[in-house]
């Protein structure tokens, strides 16, 4: 093996950590692992973070290795490459913890408000089923059978006029009427007449 004089500041030594030397990289890790650590482990509560954050910082002073020489101190840059990658860390685990608890804040909102709106969907149409039935009932017989052919069986005016012996203009007037009729009768509803009825 070389022989080191281990100053790490030294300019000898910092060329071969430049040139890719194992030994002189092995050397900083040795000397440098548990300082770092230790400086991790102060911003961590995690042990495998910090872990994890000196490991990788010895892993990019090797892969940046041809920058070394621009270092003026291996020691301070070591101490505040592992206090910014603390920071960072913590910076991230934070945003990622804000960002799940009003993820989780809001779904639950959402959900609820889901529930809440099915539920009033679920009363409003049984609601208007009954006042459509309601309505439906209170036309004259002819033009009730008219109208129940048209939007409910599909049938066109002409088909209706065809299968109950009556001019297309009696159909049409039958339906006009009808549909006059159900306005007045569910006026509060009209939004949703119109779209299931066609109305309009």
């Amino acid at each position: 093996m070389k022989e080191y004089n281990i100053n790490i500041e030294s300019d000898s030594f910092i060329r071969l950590l430049q040139k890719g030397d194992k030994v002189a990289h092995e050397v900083l890790f040795r000397l440098y692992y548990d300082k770092l650590l230790h400086i991790a482990k102060g911003y961590l509560d995690s042990v495998e973070d910090a872990e994890g954050i000196v490991q990788n910082i010895f892993l990019k002073v090797w892969e940046k290795k041809k920058n070394v020489i621009k270092i003026r101190s291996i020691n301070n840059y070591l101490h505040t490459m592992t206090k910014n990658a603390c920071l960072d860390l913590l910076k991230h685990q934070r945003v990622r913890n804000t960002f799940s608890n009003d993820y989780y804040k809001e779904k639950i909102a959402i959900q609820h408000q889901f529930i809440k709106d099915e539920a009033a969907s679920l009363v409003l149409e049984t609601e208007l089923e009954k006042k459509i039935n309601e309505a439906i009932e209170a036309l004259p017989e002819k033009c009730k059978r008219v109208f129940i052919k048209s939007r409910f069986e599909g049938l066109k005016h002409s088909e209706i006029a065809e299968t109950l012996h009556i001019s297309k203009r009696t159909v049409d007037n039958h339906i006009s009427n009808a549909l006059h009729h159900m306005r007045l009768h569910l006026k509060e509803y009209i939004t949703l007449i119109i779209i299931f009825f066609k109305l309009n």
